[in-house]
């Protein structure tokens, strides 16, 4: 069954946020996931543990070591089944080398903040391991236990937006305030290693965080108004765009909500889920359309955000001709891209393609496999068509580029 992710978007936003009054002020909190017995917390906290709320002791918060050979921790742990993995230790690399070898990984998120002021080369691993949270429902899921898309690495109890175990609400403030004492943990982990690490990056995923992009604000004013070292990264799906419209429109958001949030040191991580109304609908399960897609990237970049836009799962058949709609609408868009590897071993994967399996009535390993087939070929096909498309338009080869030097603008309105 497709998911309309408008209608969706609208159900949840019932659902995962409240306004509390106390004396004579109101306060929102937003329901997020409790990472405690879920299969993406045993999967995400191999490296550092899951952290908690500190006012009530739930593990809310999540990190996550985005490039793990620079990171001794991390490299630590990967050479304990393989010696032959060598840790990329940037005390002993050049700013130079270091973007080089970041820019051209599987993930290059550090790097985002490159022209971020206080930003140094030689401290990108401040800006490595995240601090997350996951808003507790997602617009392309329908609540049931094979929903939204198929290679999602979240539980699909963590994606369904009930009020139930397995969630729990916050505060804005608490949020910070975790974060700050997180950093504290984290900072003792690395000195351990001899690394002085200083822990920025605050990451609000989902879920879908622009269902609830008022409390995000209410987020980023309080860290404004504390004059805290942190700066941001905002997660979307990309398929909201009108959603934000409309509750401008209804009063729900305050006007212009985007080009204030702009204002603050926040990346958009704008996951493009295909690159035709079959592949989005296909991978999502939803009836999200390209069209929707192009109008939310648009929205984000006419706000004033730095956006990233990351793609899952494109059909290389459809994909060239992708890049050039979109670099017709957005100046300089497919220099932009990045494709996302997909890995099928997360658990909340494995179970939800497990469960399709026997919907189906086939046996589970082989249903897995396949779909891993596909999520590799595709992922190795589009990068091949990637570095094609950017030769002949830009004369520059996929991932030649730093994507935090590349500047968009709107072409069309």
């Amino acid at each position: 069954m497709r998911t309309d992710s408008i209608s969706r978007a609208l159900e949840l936003r019932n659902t995962l946020i409240k306004t509390e009054k106390k004396f004579f002020m109101k306060r929102k909190k937003v329901l997020v996931v409790d990472f405690s017995d879920t299969l993406q917390g045993k999967d995400t906290s191999t490296v550092i543990d899951l952290m908690p709320n500190i006012k009530t002791g739930e593990y809310v918060f999540r990190t996550k070591v985005n490039v793990k050979e620079i990171d001794p921790i991390a490299m630590k742990k990967r050479r304990e089944g393989d010696k032959s993995k060598d840790l990329k230790d940037t005390r002993l690399m050049s700013d130079a080398e270091i973007e080089d070898f970041i820019k051209r990984g599987e993930f290059d998120f550090p790097l985002w903040y490159k022209h971020t002021p206080g930003f140094e080369m030689r401290k990108v691993l401040d800006y490595n391991p995240p601090f997350i949270l996951q808003v507790g429902g997602c617009n392309f899921h329908d609540g049931t236990e094979t929903g939204g898309c198929w290679y999602c690495f979240v539980d699909d109890k963590s994606n369904d937006g009930r009020i139930a175990k397995g969630k729990t609400w916050i505060f804005a403030k608490d949020i910070v305030k975790s974060m700050l004492a997180a950093r504290k943990k984290v900072k003792k982990q690395y000195a351990e290693q001899g690394i002085d690490l200083n822990m920025k990056v605050l990451r609000i995923s989902g879920g879908e965080p622009t269902t609830v992009l008022d409390y995000v604000l209410d987020v980023w004013r309080y860290i404004g108004r504390k004059g805290l070292d942190i700066v941001g990264q905002l997660d979307s799906n990309l398929s909201t765009g009108s959603l934000v419209d409309r509750f401008a429109y209804e009063g729900i958001y305050e006007p212009h909500i985007l080009e204030k949030l702009a204002e603050y040191p926040i990346k958009v991580l704008t996951a493009i889920k295909g690159v035709s109304d079959e592949n989005i609908q296909s991978n999502v399960q939803s009836t999200a359309t390209l069209e929707e897609q192009i109008y939310s990237l648009k929205k984000f970049v006419r706000a004033g955000f730095d956006i990233y836009p990351q793609m899952y799962n494109p059909q290389p058949t459809s994909l060239h001709h992708y890049l050039a709609l979109l670099d017709s609408e957005i100046e300089n868009f497919a220099l932009k891209v990045h494709i996302g590897p997909l890995k099928g071993f997360y658990g909340p994967t494995r179970q939800r393609l497990s469960f399709e399996a026997k919907r189906q009535g086939v046996e589970p390993e082989a249903f897995m496999k396949s779909k891993q087939d596909e999520w590799d070929n595709n992922y190795n096909d589009g990068m091949a068509v990637m570095d094609d498309y950017l030769q002949k338009h830009y004369g520059v080869g996929y991932k030649d580029t730093v994507r935090s030097d590349v500047q968009l603008r709107i072409l069309k309105p």
